[in-house]
């Protein structure tokens, strides 16, 4: 299950060596060195193979979104399990979440949050996963959770985009993929595109001066 670890940088965190008796290996300190150590991959199962195999099957870690903390960021997966804390002038391509408050922090650990912010910790997880599933982490800047029956996407165009509750996001995501937002992002036209309604966007360009001309009213579309 390694992709982008060397095998052997997993046998040798494992600590299993080629001398070792596989009936006397002990899996659960083996599942515990390697899924402490960075990049912490989840360990599936260890089992042996008569006569002189052992097997570990490993799911690595794939890092999803970035949550500013101090002067970093904590680098998570869709899980919301910390991978990495990087600086500022090391900073990834992926989604800035905002609006989750942390309470406590660990590397190679899940996110701590307080007890009045469970829900908001819930909507994160299902946003990274859908995020994750429909292949639009590369169009989004930044998720906002401030609201988090009222989530808000920028996307790296510039164009706020009002997602509403976190519920039919395939839905709502697929509207970053589609002609119509194309087309929104082609008009240079600043505003915000709701898609909170599954299956209907609305663009509301930003409020113009009355002394321009040419202002657009909203623009609905449909599928």
């Amino acid at each position: 299950g390694s992709h982008t670890l060397d095998n052997d940088v997993i046998i040798n965190i494992s600590g299993v060596s080629k001398s070792d008796n596989i009936f006397k290996i002990d899996k659960k300190l083996v599942k515990s060195r390697i899924e402490g150590s960075a990049p912490f991959p989840r360990v599936l199962a260890v089992s042996v193979k008569l006569p002189d195999e052992v097997i570990i099957s490993i799911e690595e870690r794939t890092p999803v979104a970035l949550i500013p903390y101090l002067s970093s960021y904590l680098v998570i997966d869709g899980s919301g399990f910390i991978l990495d804390i990087i600086k500022e002038d090391n900073m990834l391509e992926l989604p800035i979440v905002e609006g989750v408050h942390i309470t406590r922090l660990t590397k190679g650990s899940l996110l701590e949050v307080s007890e009045n912010d469970k829900y908001r910790y819930k909507i994160l997880t299902v946003m990274l996963e859908a995020v994750t599933k429909r292949g639009s982490s590369e169009l989004i800047y930044s998720i906002s959770l401030d609201n988090p029956d009222g989530v808000t996407l920028l996307t790296r165009d510039g164009i706020s985009v009002y997602v509403g509750q976190a519920v039919e996001l395939d839905r709502k995501l697929g509207w970053l993929h589609s002609e119509a937002y194309t087309k929104v992002k082609q008009s240079e036209q600043e505003g915000s595109l709701d898609v909170s309604v599954p299956g209907k966007a609305v663009f509301h360009p930003d409020p113009v001066e009355a002394s321009e001309e040419g202002a657009s009213g909203e623009e609905n579309t449909e599928n």
